[in-house]
């Protein structure tokens, strides 16, 4: 059974969820276009946090049907967030096993982790409230973990760093907005990078202070452009 199936199972249990996503414009999934790969350099700010940070750690489980290139831009994603959330919080990418069982998907889930698992349309998640048309869904159970699905087949050419980024923010408790990553209709300029309004509502909603934290910015023209992230990491085994 796929790490699909298997958590919808898990929801067919009686767990009470709620959901959140990024919908498509409403048109079929199609390759990227000119227009939408000419966006706008950004940089991050480089904040040095004003108190000694105390690390909580988010397990983020990917599922193995992912492959390698798309495992990338996961990582790429939570690297981000990593470098955002300056030593607060952190991600901790680790792939999961092909043969992961119902009880360990859900011990996954009741000890605070989160699931990564890579569907098509024909899926249940996919086939019902804001599934019908997202591009992916974040499933939270509250206080515990939970599970972020990817609707590998409505992705197109869009940016699945982007995709996922913007689920990662409803993994930390960010809502929606009218424009930036947080917007719930997909915007390939807005989903770059990991705006101020994104951290603003991630920082209310994980009680810290947006002064010890870092956000994109667009560069001033008459400034040299510095990429001050660099995405490095590499997903680890679980053991």
């Amino acid at each position: 059974m796929s790490i699909g199936r298997v958590i919808v199972a898990l929801l067919a249990g009686g767990l009470a969820f709620m959901a959140a996503g990024i919908v498509l414009y409403g048109q079929p999934a199609h390759a990227a276009s000119p227009r939408e790969r000419e966006v706008p350099e950004f940089q991050y700010t480089s904040h040095a946090a004003t108190v000694a940070a105390s690390t909580r750690t988010i397990p983020l489980y990917v599922d193995s049907d992912f492959d390698q290139g798309e495992r990338q831009h996961i990582v790429a994603a939570f690297r981000q967030w990593n470098y955002v959330l300056n030593g607060f919080i952190r991600f901790d990418g680790r792939l999961l096993p092909g043969d992961a069982s119902k009880t360990e998907v859900e011990s996954i889930r009741r000890n605070g982790g989160w699931v990564v698992a890579r569907v098509d349309s024909s899926h249940p998640v996919a086939q019902k409230g804001v599934g019908i048309h997202a591009l992916a869904v974040t499933v939270s159970g509250g206080r515990n973990g939970g599970f972020v699905y990817v609707i590998a087949d409505r992705l197109g050419g869009r940016d699945l760093t982007g995709v996922v980024m913007h689920e990662f923010g409803h993994v930390l408790g960010a809502g929606h907005d009218n424009s930036g990553l947080m917007a719930p209709v997909y915007n390939p300029v807005a989903s770059r990078c990991i705006d101020y309004a994104a951290v603003a509502m991630v920082a209310q909603a994980q009680h810290l202070s947006m002064r010890d934290l870092n956000w994109c910015e667009t560069p001033r023209s008459n400034q040299p452009f510095q990429n001050q992230y660099q995405p490095r990491a590499a997903l680890s085994q679980v053991r």
